[in-house]
């Protein structure tokens, strides 16, 4: 029951965070500590939501469903960032072919070790003709 919450929260700041990008939208994300296969599509195990700061075992995954409005190669990245607005780190993926629309691509990246004190953003970007656009954002906090 708890985890059925914590999935309908993500999703719930799915849509509080969703950014109006042209070229590219997001079904949906999440922080999770492990993906699983089931049936061929790609699914959390357990939502994670928050992270102790300087801990070098922290680790997780971050995956995302991107929906593409339009045809082209796309380049999907989730990329991470301090409090201060400061990059961490990035995963770019792609390029992304899509020929006809609706088309969903599902990404995952791991991240984590020693992580920074104040919280951290998760931004979704797609890069479509060297336009790079924000497709979502979320807020981890620190466990204190």
């Amino acid at each position: 029951m708890i985890k059925k919450i914590l999935l309908a929260a993500a999703i719930a700041s799915f849509s509080i965070n969703a950014f109006s990008a042209e070229n590219a939208g997001l079904v949906g994300f999440v922080n999770t500590n492990k993906v699983v296969d089931n049936k061929g599509f790609s699914n959390p195990q357990a939502i994670w939501t928050v992270y102790v700061s300087n801990d070098p075992s922290e680790e997780a995954v971050f995956l995302a469903y991107i929906a593409y409005k339009k045809l082209g190669a796309h380049t999907a990245s989730i990329e991470w960032f301090d409090k201060k607005d400061q990059p961490l780190d990035r995963c770019v993926f792609g390029p992304e072919q899509v020929t006809t629309t609706p088309y969903v691509h599902t990404v995952s990246c791991n991240w984590g070790g020693r992580l920074p004190s104040g919280g951290i953003t998760v931004r979704i970007f797609d890069t479509l003709n060297g336009k790079k656009e924000k497709i979502s954002e979320m807020f981890l906090p620190e466990k204190s």
